[in-house]
């Protein structure tokens, strides 16, 4: 694969917006298997770029916020 700079050649934002399935799992603290049934259970908010599926940070900082809301609220 291509190794991306740190500027982002490929127009992504500095902070690195964009994520694959590792990154993912490494920011989530999960096993890639916990991520895959995330994904097969459309709990996650990602898309799939060709056959690799990325996931946006923000996206995830989201969900991670209503996962500890419904968490609080049972």
């Amino acid at each position: 694969g291509i190794l991306m700079s740190s500027g982002g050649a490929m127009g992504m934002s500095p902070n690195s917006e964009l994520m694959t399935l590792a990154e993912t799992c490494q920011y989530l603290k999960i096993t890639p298997r916990t991520l895959y049934r995330y994904l097969q259970t459309r709990r996650l908010p990602a898309f799939k770029l060709g056959k690799e599926w990325r996931f946006v940070r923000s996206d995830l900082e989201q969900w991670i916020r209503d996962q500890t809301r419904s968490a609080t609220d049972t």
